[in-house]
């Protein structure tokens, strides 16, 4: 009621408009201008009544009765009375309609104004309503609307004709996100609210008369199904909706994208199924760390090791009650280590082994978390590996040893694929990359495993045939590739089951071993005809190879020097240089060839030394007799003019006779001193053929020791050729021996041709030292003639002596003896020719010998043989040359005494 009119209610009574206030279902109170209550109805009075002790609680003398409420002030029920009285100071403000809440009821209120007929403002209407029950509705229905338009769930609503009559937001976007794939299904399907309000579903079925059916009855629902709409699945769940007195008025039909989560759905399905059958035992725990499932294998692993899990864990039993909501605490010694671990999915997965009892477990623990993220549990992992990781440590003992050993080794599958290659053999490669690469271009040395081991041959079908049969290994073959060379070795690998899993390839670089073996054989027949001066170039290569050249070009170098050094020697020997020696720095034998040698060369030096000085005395003497001879010549000629005055003066005469007595004196002593020196001469060539024969004695005695090492050398021969035939036996382990002994059997060889050349040398010296001999001998029958004319002169000299004595006994006798004389002076003449031409004969032979002699080069060869009578007289033969010969080599050796004899080696 908003203005009260009389005049629009001509007809009508007052009381017929109170009786009608009072029927009215519609609380009303009316009050004046002064804001004081002039009316209440029955209706506001049981209204009132009814929440009176509400109103009580904020109004203390508040009673709902019509005593108190007439003329009562409504200031009385306002905290701020000036609001309402300024709102209704003036009818335009109203009506006014508003809400009052009283504590949890709220009340309705509508203000009218109240106009007499004069059109007079006297008051006004205050309608209440109890809209408590109505506004929480209200408030739920715009909950549930909102919660409907606000929803997450795509959701339709339809009538009982089975036209929409809703369509929430998500439903729009659902279809819209779909709009294209509905499309192909229902041609000109919009996704909008438009085209969606009073659509009779009946147009998306294709059999509408079972959805008809399915929600004629109420009974039937809620229903819940998936629909396949292309390659979309769709969840439709379909409620039925009642009105607030039961009836059956429609539907609610929800849709749901799940085409990822039946997806999702049919995953976990398929995990969970594979998790039960899993043969990995596995169980799950929660953040509480209760067991919240263990699959078949995990209680089958329990069961197996139940008796010794029991003994760590008394009462264990291996059963899924007994492990079902079982915290793992009971299981750690140290719960908190564990905890602590698990108490962040960073620290997962994890995996350790753990030792229980004699039992080795490998736990492999993860995290689970739900769709959004957030870590809900774990899984673990159980396993047995007590066997495992004992083949294991078995197996990486065995790695250990392929990956650390120095033999280079590959692995392959049967089909020829490179699965394994060790360092050693990876080093291998890599240093002869380049070298591979000539031949094998594109060849890796790094990238060698995944591929075939057919990269290496020219024809791999041949290998392919080794490897696919185990019975044709272990097989050995020598390959080339490019300019290298390898010994590969091919064994059978298998499984401990003994199948046949693949190969094994060993290698070995024997490129520098067969271009080694090449130089040796080489070096080898050099050395046999005699070429000792070449070596085996090492620079190329390592390890064994480079050791053995060097230790054969060392023993090459350790024999060649002294076996040099020993023709060299020899060689200025025989070209008469005696004041070289060998070195005294070699050892064992050559050292005692080296102390032979010297030995030899000093011994003959001392012999020739002293043959020279003995040489020189005789041709000193000689050319004493010589000179002597020519005085006497002098004096006979002198004599024989003397003989011509003799008649004149016998005093000249007896003088003449006397110092022909004088000088037949002194040249019978200088005829004696000669025949002395021709003596001693003699006796001097018998020493030099004693040192002859002692030089040729040891020449001997050094081609005994020449056969001594010929037979050590043949010994050898015959040990490197009893090692090469064990070598031989040996087989492949024995192929580096065999090489080794057929080197040292080539070195015996070389020896022994070395000591036939020495042996050629020392005879070639014992034929010099003969040669020496004979020449001694030679001198020696000299020296006889020479005494023998000393011997003739001598007895002339008598025969001289005696005349002069004959002359002396009596000048009666003068004419005679004169005659004698000049008989005799005749004789003299010619004998003292002979005895001059002897001389000068014995001179020259001397010269000669000391001309022999100074063939050998030592430090006391003679330079001349001048006598002491032409030194004084300043006179110098022409024809005998100066000698100078360079000081002995070797200081070390002194010059031996007559008799002294050869050391022996």
């Amino acid at each position: 009621m908003d203005e009260y009119e009389p005049e629009s209610n001509k007809g009508l009574s007052k009381d017929q408009l109170f009786s009608a206030l009072n029927a009215a279902q519609t609380a009303l109170m009316m009050i004046d201008r002064d804001f004081k209550i002039t009316y209440v109805n029955q209706k506001s009075m049981d209204l009132l009544k009814t929440h009176e002790a509400l109103f009580q609680s904020f109004w203390p003398n508040f009673r709902a009765d019509e005593n108190f409420l007439m003329g009562y002030c409504i200031d009385g029920f306002h905290s701020n009375p000036a609001h309402q009285r300024q709102m209704l100071s003036n009818p335009s403000n109203l009506p006014y309609t508003t809400t009052i809440e009283v504590k949890d009821v709220k009340i309705e209120l509508n203000v009218g104004a109240i106009i007499d007929g004069q059109g007079n403002y006297v008051g006004n209407t205050l309608e209440w309503s109890d809209v408590t029950a109505a506004v929480a509705q209200q408030n739920d229905i715009a909950r549930l609307q909102a919660a409907v338009d606000q929803a997450q769930t795509a959701m339709v609503m339809i009538d009982r004709d089975f036209n929409i009559t809703y369509a929430n937001q998500e439903t729009l976007k659902l279809f819209g996100k779909h709009e294209a794939t509905l499309r192909t299904v229902w041609s000109g399907f919009t996704a909008s609210e438009d085209w969606l309000m009073g659509r009779c579903i009946d147009e998306f079925h294709k059999n509408p008369a079972h959805q008809r059916q399915l929600l004629s009855d109420p009974s039937n629902l809620p229903y819940k199904t998936d629909i396949q709409i292309a390659d979309l699945t769709i969840e439709l769940n379909v409620a039925s909706i009642t009105d607030s007195q039961g009836n059956y008025i429609g539907n609610t039909l929800e849709w749901s994208d799940v085409t990822a989560i039946r997806a999702q759905q049919d995953d976990v399905a398929r995990l969970q199924a594979a998790v039960d059958q899993a043969q990995t035992a596995m169980v799950m725990i929660d953040r509480d760390f209760l067991i919240t499932y263990a699959n078949k294998e995990t209680i089958e692993l329990f069961g197996k090791h139940e008796a010794k899990l029991r003994t760590v864990w008394s009462g264990f039993t291996a059963s899924e009650e007994w492990l079902m909501g079982r915290c793992i605490d009971e299981f750690h010694k140290n719960p908190a280590h564990q905890r602590q671990l698990l108490s962040t999915p960073n620290n997962l997965p994890y995996k350790t082994d753990i030792d229980i009892a004699d039992i080795k477990i490998e736990l492999n623990v993860a995290a689970i978390t739900d769709a959004q993220g957030n870590y809900i549990g774990n899984t673990l992992e159980w396993r047995d590996v007590t066997e495992e990781r004992a083949k294991e440590q078995e197996v990486g003992r065995l790695a250990s040893a392929v990956k650390g050993m120095t033999t280079n080794m590959m692995m392959a599958d049967k089909d020829g694929i490179i699965q394994y290659l060790n360092p050693a053999l990876s080093t291998l490669l890599k240093s002869r990359e380049s070298d591979l690469q000539k031949a094998l271009p594109g060849f890796d040395a790094s990238n060698l495993v995944g591929k075939n081991i057919d990269v290496f041959h020219k024809n791999p079908s041949h290998q392919r045939n080794i490897i696919s049969n185990p019975d044709r290994l272990p097989f050995s073959s020598n390959i080339a590739v490019g300019g290298l060379e390898f010994n590969l070795t091919c064994i059978a690998m298998h499984d401990a089951q003994g199948n046949y899993i693949g190969p094994a390839l060993q290698w070995e670089d024997i490129t520098e071993q067969q271009d080694g073996q090449r130089q040796v054989e080489a070096l080898i027949q050099r050395a046999i005809s005699g070429e000792l001066n070449e070596r085996i170039d090492t620079s190329v290569y390592s390890g064994f190879m480079k050791e053995l050249g060097d230790g054969i070009n060392n023993l090459l170098d350790t024999m060649v020097e002294p076996i040099g050094q020993c023709i060299d020697v020899m060689s200025r020997v025989a070209d008469g240089d005696l004041n070289t020696n060998m070195s005294e720095d070699n050892k064992g034998e050559f050292g005692r060839l080296s102390d032979a040698v010297n030995t030899s060369i000093l011994n003959l030096r001392n012999m020739v030394d002293k043959i020279t000085q003995a040489s020189a005395r005789v041709a000193t003497a000689s050319t004493e007799i010589a000179e002597g001879n020519n005085d006497l010549s002098q004096r006979v000629e002198a004599q024989a003019s003397n003989l011509e005055e003799t008649a004149a003066s016998m005093e000249q005469m007896t003088a003449t006779v006397r110092q022909n007595a004088d000088n037949a004196k002194g040249a019978n002593s200088l005829a004696e001193d000669a025949t002395k020196k021709a003596s001693k001469g003699g006796e001097v060539v018998g020493q030099a053929v004693s040192a002859m024969s002692e030089i040729n004695t040891a020449s001997k005695k050094i081609a005994d020791i020449i056969g001594v090492i010929d037979e050590i050398a043949f010994q050898t021969n015959l040990l490197a050729l009893n090692a090469a035939v064990e070598a031989a036996r040996a087989g492949e382990q024995g192929r580096g021996f065999a090489v080794v002994a057929g080197e040292v059997r080539n070195l015996a060889q070389r020896s022994a041709a070395a000591a036939k050349e020495i042996k050629g040398l020392i005879k070639d010296s014992v034929e010099k030292v003969d040669e020496g001999s004979r020449l001694v001998d030679e001198s020696g029958d000299t020296l006889n003639e020479i005494v023998e004319a000393v011997e003739k002169v001598t007895e002339l000299i008598a025969q001289i002596a005696s005349s002069s004595l004959e002359q002396s006994t009596g000048i009666d006798e003068i004419n005679r003896a004169i005659t004698t004389m000049d008989e005799m002076t005749q004789q003299n003449a010619s004998l003292v020719e002979e005895t001059s031409a002897a001389s000068q004969s014995l001179k020259d032979e001397g010269k000669q010998l000391i001309h022999l002699m100074n063939f050998f080069a030592s430090d006391d060869n003679v330079a001349t043989f001048d006598s002491p009578k032409t030194k004084d007289s300043g006179h110098q033969s022409s024809n005998v040359r100066e000698i100078r010969t360079p000081r002995v080599a070797n200081a070390g050796f002194k010059a031996g005494e007559e008799g002294d004899e050869w050391e022996e080696f």
